[in-house]
């Protein structure tokens, strides 16, 4: 009989693809966990109460638990095989199933490879490989990274195939890898040329995280940086920020654009944009040390600016710019007196008072910290 061989297309997932990816993220966290327990690292029992509970709401909630993240899925091509079925390694699966799944996340400025599952029945058909160049052709300019464990033998091997180098660690679990790949100018990503790696839905509004692309900021960007940063204060300041004050703000954009030039061009700090469409941002994010004097344990990053278009509110924008920028760690910033909206965004976030007051031209400001204590 003949064999019938079916390709894996990456895309974007949709919201009915949830269930599916609630069952994916089941199978590969079990496994994990059977993995960990195996080498000593873990003392749950193998059933899913035993996940922890950051686990298992991946797998109770995904729409919740993966909120700001980009998530691809793998099946494969219709099938010539009778009813729609292929055959693989330990039985058949229908053509079109989610056979794969790759959960991708802004980090410090990169792009951050959270989860990367292949189901086995499919092994040695390049699942594994299609999801990673697809995720390495999302990421765009920017490096991306990864954690994995090192008995994963097989997948460090693929990883390494596709430029991905050992770094230090910022995750100190033990025997868990940091893997960072960092592309070269004009380096084509591997799935730019591939098949396996399909075009995103045409539905693109309609995915569960229809995020548009992070990426750091450029000089060239300083006359849709001042475009932004003067609409995002309108936005989120009036009402609480007198209006002479906003009106006066939009009297020299030309001087603002050279600033934000200037400023891109030679600060040290970690400066982010969203794109919009043609040369329009709907948002940025600025982030370096501290600039408050380290007294009583304050952490060593600020994020100094976080600014979104009213338009993409509720979108999980907000969120993915402030990951992309100082990621899940310790962090402080100053928030203005009276914004409602932005000190319930960070309080979500983990960030809480303590106590700092600062009087600015503009109002009052507090600071809030993450991660002390």
């Amino acid at each position: 009989m003949a064999s019938h061989r079916t390709r894996p297309v990456v895309r974007e997932a949709l919201p009915d693809d949830l269930p599916a990816i609630g069952e994916a993220l089941r199978a590969y966290l079990s496994r994990t966990e059977e993995e960990k327990r195996a080498h000593g690292l873990s003392s749950s029992t193998g059933t899913d109460d035993a996940l922890p509970e950051r686990y298992r709401a991946e797998v109770e909630d995904p729409a919740r638990a993966l909120a700001g993240c980009r998530v691809l899925v793998a099946e494969l091509e219709a099938a010539a095989g009778p009813g729609g079925r292929t055959s693989a390694d330990g039985g058949e699966v229908t053509a079109g199933a989610i056979i794969g799944i790759a959960v991708l996340a802004p980090r410090e400025g990169s792009l951050e490879i959270k989860r990367l599952w292949a189901s086995p029945s499919v092994r040695g058909r390049g699942v594994g490989s299609a999801l990673l160049d697809a995720a390495i052709e999302a990421a765009g300019p920017l490096p991306v990274t990864l954690t994995v464990w090192d008995w994963r033998e097989r997948a460090i091997g693929l990883y390494r195939s596709r430029g991905f180098a050992l770094v230090p660690g910022w995750d100190e679990r033990p025997r868990l890898l940091c893997l960072r790949r960092s592309p070269a100018v004009g380096d084509p990503s591997p799935a730019a040329e591939s098949p396996s790696a399909g075009s995103p839905s045409a539905g693109s509004a309609a995915r569960i995280t229809a995020l548009p692309p992070i990426r750091p900021a450029r000089p060239e960007d300083a006359a849709a940086l001042t475009a932004l940063h003067l609409d995002a204060w309108d936005e989120a300041y009036t009402g609480l920020i007198a209006s002479e004050v906003l009106a006066a703000r939009r009297a020299d954009p030309e001087s603002r654009a050279q600033r934000w030039r200037e400023n891109i061009a030679t600060t040290p700090n970690t400066v982010l944009v969203a794109e919009g469409t043609g040369e329009r941002l709907l948002g940025f994010a600025i982030a370096g040390a501290g600039r408050d004097e380290p007294a009583g344990g304050l952490p060593e990053r600020e994020l100094m600016a976080l600014y979104v278009r009213a338009e993409v509110y509720g979108t999980g924008l907000g969120h993915a710019l402030l990951r992309a920028a100082i990621g899940d760690g310790p962090a402080s910033l100053w928030v203005l007196e009276g914004n409602a909206r932005a000190i319930r965004f960070y309080e979500r976030q983990g960030f809480r008072f303590d106590g700092a007051r600062k009087e600015d031209p503009v109002g009052a400001e507090l600071r809030m910290v993450r991660g002390v204590g």
